[in-house]
């Protein structure tokens, strides 16, 4: 099958998830297509099994034109369309690039992330009449919901989220039925993210992946450090990740003393992830929004512990005192003295070592769950 992925970013600095679900289903014999929204050309990311077509900045006036020539009034009535959804000047430059998004003749249009890439792919494939389905995710569902919303999950075919948690809200919110949407979860390469050797070092090391914005609650994991480190803890914390918080987190850390204890260590590789994950003791998620996120089923892959706050989809793959600990949003006293517990009961993290990995094989497995994706898209 040929399928065309709307994504607004590709490549990015952080590896989505839509990345490996698009390369495991080329090994699956699928033709996959990217559209680049707003991306711009990586040439560290060229070599891939897939073509990627990006979204110029100025219109394309002859690819509107043979547009024109080859359906006109069909064309025109699409324009009519799109500047419902995007104005004059956006609908123009969209339009122009249908001519040589045409030539791939697509027979299905997914998107990830229901926002802008998302609704460009849905009204593309009215004008092709083509399949269109959309992944929702987190914060374009629960945060910043777009005014479209409703209208992209009525039009999806499928359309899926990744938490039941998200499917209940979505459906309350816009009294929609059970069946307007799916839940598949997202998977990681278990065969990739293997159960880690036990750490040799001497240090405690706690380890976090995030982006630094305050919606990640890093500064509460940071308060947390701070009495862990008062209560005589030998432990040390590295925080991967990048993000508009940057400095005011390093001077947080700085003001506490903590440099010696506290390392924030910037964007890392997936390969320098997984060297980080083998070398820590406990992963720890402060954040104050989620979905279900990769990184965390990476650590658990790797038979790590982990906390994190009792939010949104994360109790569907955390289950308190069998693989892990959740805890209160915004609570650095909790969130200590859960570190503090588990730094004291190696045996807890034995237990929950073993549990972690079962149930991303179970529930969490990339091939798995591109599997059941590419079912729900081809049995359309």
């Amino acid at each position: 099958m040929k399928i065309t992925y709307f994504l607004n970013f590709y490549p990015t600095k952080h590896k989505i998830v839509a990345h490996d679900e698009m390369i495991e289903l080329t090994k699956m014999g699928h033709e996959i297509t990217v559209i680049s929204i707003w991306g711009e050309k990586n040439e560290k990311l060229m070599n891939l099994p897939f073509k990627v077509i990006y979204i110029s900045s100025k219109i394309k006036w002859w690819n509107l034109l043979i547009l024109l020539n080859q359906t006109f009034f069909k064309t025109i009535n699409h324009y009519k369309l799109l500047i419902k959804y995007l104005g004059f000047q956006d609908s123009l430059l969209f339009l122009s690039h249908y001519h040589e998004i045409n030539l791939i003749k697509t027979e299905h249009i997914h998107a990830h992330f229901a926002n802008n890439a998302a609704l460009k792919g849905m009204l593309l494939s009215k004008f092709l009449n083509v399949p269109f389905s959309c992944t929702g995710h987190g914060s374009e569902l629960l945060l910043y919901p777009a005014p479209y919303l409703k209208e992209l999950i009525l039009n999806a075919k499928p359309f899926i989220t990744i938490s039941n948690y998200n499917k209940n809200l979505l459906i309350k919110k816009y009294s929609l039925s059970e069946t307007d949407i799916t839940v598949n979860y997202c998977g990681i390469d278990t065969d990739y993210f293997t159960m880690k050797l036990d750490s040799q070092s001497d240090i405690f090391t706690i380890l976090s992946v995030s982006a630094l914005k305050e919606i990640k609650g890093i500064k509460y994991l940071i308060d947390a450090c701070k009495l862990l480190n008062d209560n005589n803890i030998n432990f040390k914390c590295n925080i991967i990740g990048g993000g508009p918080d940057f400095e005011d987190l390093s001077e947080i850390i700085n003001s506490n003393n903590l440099n010696e204890k506290i390392f924030l260590v910037g964007i890392k590789t997936q390969d320098e992830i997984k060297e980080y994950l083998q070398n820590s003791d406990i992963f720890v998620l402060p954040s104050l929004s989620e979905g279900i996120p990769i990184a965390v089923m990476e650590a658990m892959a790797m038979a790590l512990p982990v906390i994190a706050t009792n939010i949104t989809g994360l109790p569907e793959i955390i289950i308190d005192n069998k693989n892990g600990y959740l805890v209160e949003s915004s609570n650095s006293q909790q969130l200590a003295k859960k570190i503090k517990h588990l730094y004291h009961h190696p045996e807890i993290r034995e237990k929950f070592k073993n549990n972690s990995r079962k149930i991303i094989e179970e529930k969490f497995n990339l091939k798995k769950n591109v599997t059941k994706f590419e079912q729900l898209i081809t049995k359309l």
